[in-house]
């Protein structure tokens, strides 16, 4: 399927990006956020909007505003790490406007 590639060729792009900026691949303890949790996170958010990355990619900045603290959908994410999964996104949003420079 070639959306399917596209999708994991967008991932590793997005895993390499945060691996650039320091981030480890997977945490060690829960006070540091890893890899893994990020790439986790954009996964997540993609499912609860029911889009694929592609389509979140393209709606990053709407989608985004809604999960952000003041957003409506803020209450739909994880209580036990809600910062995490949305740092995830707030990265994956700065991760696509780099890409769209």
């Amino acid at each position: 399927m070639k959306n399917d590639y596209r999708i994991m060729d967008l991932l590793n792009r997005y895993h390499l990006y945060l691996y650039s900026l320091g981030y480890s691949i997977k945490s060690i303890n829960d006070n540091h956020c890893s890899i893994t949790d990020y790439v986790n996170a954009v996964e997540y958010i993609a499912h609860l909007e029911t889009m694929t990355i592609d389509e979140l990619a393209k709606n990053i900045n709407a989608v985004y505003s809604q999960y952000d603290k003041d957003g409506d959908k803020h209450n739909l994410l994880p209580h036990d790490n809600n910062n995490r999964t949305l740092n995830g996104l707030k990265h994956f949003k700065e991760f696509i406007s780099h890409c769209n420079k």
